[in-house]
């Protein structure tokens, strides 16, 4: 992808064109960084680190914190699962239980579990569980990004 950049010191207001050949992934989440304040600040061992949310895998509450999970790495976020899907759905983040919520790009496969549960495995190898309450949810989710292709 070409990117021209252009510093103009008239202009009242900066704007950003995008021009694609086909609406895409790429372009899907280049126009949603675009739209939101996208970075996150996530704390590990006393240290403070700027996540971008293309890195997490999900988010996931335990003990009433909340916690961003990378390929190898687990970050305790200040925002809550509703939010995070709130502020991130737009970059794929669905809830699949109380609890969580999941990167759909780091889903890898899915597999059908008990009690009318889903297994996802993601990417880096882990897996986690889709609540049967949250399964039609993700589901059409999953159906509207396949649309917007």
């Amino acid at each position: 992808m070409k990117v021209n950049q252009f510093r103009e010191p008239g202009l009242e207001e900066d704007y950003v064109d995008v021009h694609y050949r086909e609406y895409n992934d790429e372009i899907r989440r280049i126009l949603a960084l675009t739209e939101s304040g996208n970075t996150l600040w996530g704390k590990r061992e006393g240290v403070q680190a700027c996540l971008s949310p293309e890195e997490i895998y999900y988010f996931e509450t335990v003990d009433r914190k909340c916690f961003a999970c990378l390929k190898e790495e687990v970050y305790q976020v200040e925002i809550g699962i509703q939010s995070a899907v709130e502020r991130f759905g737009s970059l794929g983040f669905v809830r699949i239980s109380k609890s969580a919520a999941v990167n759909v790009y780091k889903v890898r496969q899915l597999t059908a579990d008990m009690n009318m549960r889903m297994q996802l495995l993601l990417d880096n190898g882990e897996k986690v569980v889709l609540n049967r309450s949250y399964k039609n949810e993700f589901l059409q989710f999953i159906k509207e990004r396949r649309m917007q292709k």
